[in-house]
């Protein structure tokens, strides 16, 4: 198999806006850059056949944007639309020019279009850098960092894989690290663009690596630092990013991996109902923030009650939901890539590498953003699932659809 790769800056000029956490000061240019923000590419060729992926210090991308540089992709390159990966590492601190949808009104068309002379040069770039490769790949379980966010002292999906690519003389030329986990190190109340928690480790596994590696994060649906913090500012970040780099840079990465083919199915799932379950969460939850708002005497919190009452109450007006939910599942031989546009429960990230016939590699947050989806233990717990338009054990279906590829694949 031949592989190319590519880094590049996306670090705005001038004025521009934040995106993440809904904060009110994401309505507010921000203070500036703190540090610069990347993308990572690699690009898989074996017989004629590519997988294109394209690894960003984003928040999200949406599926409009990722259906249209797709279709951009493949009508100037031919690659396969479908081959075409645009990985967010979920960073709540990053630009939202590049987004339309976001609630803020913030797109910007002219750093829009540099994103997308950036997605092709990148891809150009791999092309012409291609080359044969070996691959080996490491994994361990780290703990201490990060773990799951809704069970205090849980673990959630705490494995990182790294995979190297080498050259014919045996040099490291490229390779990724598959975590599970937000990019939430820095609090709400950050003004200043930083490529947050994945950025930087990826930044300073460099000097060990000798590249700069992608990241791409799994099913970190409810896995975080959150209750294992020690502040939220920046030198918690250079804190957490500094051990985790180092825990990474340690794993040893000696399994060879023979990678001599790229095949795939697409998995579709259908939600489909008229939201009566998510009117009947969302008026117990309109009744608790009234009922807090009768006693509270604090000017900041009586503010929030009514902020999120507000936002209940604009959740109540859609009557109806559908979702044609599309996933993909890569083969390459002794990898397989499992895509999914959101996300997922660590529990499922955990399921669908257990059950794959090779070493799995999940790909959240890639190609769109449908939202979380949980297990069934995990609905009315948190705001993960209190008033998600998925029902329950539809999620459970989704796993399933795609854990049967996997196998049909191998």
């Amino acid at each position: 198999m031949k592989l190319g790769h590519a880094r590049h800056n996306l670090t705005p000029d001038g004025e521009f806006y934040l995106i993440g956490y809904r904060s009110d000061n994401r309505m507010y240019p921000s203070s500036g850059v703190h540090d610069e923000i990347f993308c990572n590419s690699l690009l898989f060729e074996q017989d004629g056949k590519e997988i294109f992926l394209f690894s960003a210090d984003y928040l999200e991308f949406e599926e409009e944007m990722a259906e249209d540089i797709k279709t951009l992709m493949q009508n100037r390159f031919g690659i396969e639309r479908d081959a075409v990966l645009l990985c967010a590492t979920h960073n709540h601190s990053s630009v939202v020019s590049y987004h339309k949808g976001w609630y803020t009104g913030k797109f910007d068309q002219k750093y829009y279009d540099f994103l997308l002379e950036i997605i092709q040069q990148s891809y150009l770039d791999c092309k012409a850098n291609a080359q044969e490769i070996t691959a080996k790949l490491g994994k361990k379980v780290i703990l201490g960092y990060y773990g799951n966010r809704n069970h205090p002292g849980k673990p959630a999906d705490n494995e990182v894989i790294v995979i190297k690519f080498f050259d014919r003389q045996g040099n490291a030329i490229a390779g990724l690290v598959n975590w599970a986990v937000h990019s939430t190190v820095i609090s709400a109340e950050n003004t200043w663009l930083t490529s947050e928690l994945a950025g930087e480790v990826s930044k300073k596994l460099e000097s060990v690596f000798g590249f700069y590696p992608a990241m791409v994060v799994g099913a970190a649906g409810d896995c975080s630092n959150r209750n294992e913090r020690q502040g939220n500012d920046f030198k918690e970040l250079e804190r957490v990013s500094t051990a985790l780099a180092a825990e990474i840079a340690a794993i040893p990465v000696e399994q060879e991996l023979a990678l001599n083919e790229i095949r795939y199915q697409t998995v579709y799932h259908t939600v489909h109902h008229n939201m009566e379950f998510v009117h009947e969460e969302l008026r117990e939850e309109i009744a608790k923030y009234q009922k807090k708002l009768e006693t509270e005497t604090d000017p900041k919190k009586i503010e929030f009650f009514e902020k999120k009452i507000t936002n209940l109450s604009k959740e109540m007006e859609q009557d109806h939901f559908h979702l044609d939910a599309k996933g993909l599942v890569f083969h390459l031989g002794d990898i397989q890539l499992f895509v999914f546009p959101g996300e997922l429960s660590s529990r499922f990230g955990i399921e669908m590498k257990a059950a794959c016939p090779v070493q799995g590699i999940v790909c959240g947050y890639t190609n769109g953003y449908y939202g979380y989806f949980m297990p069934v233990e995990e609905y009315g717990l948190s705001f993960e699932t209190i008033g998600s338009p998925i029902p329950k054990k539809e999620p459970e279906k989704m796993v399933a659809k795609m854990i049967e590829a996997s196998k049909r694949l191998q």
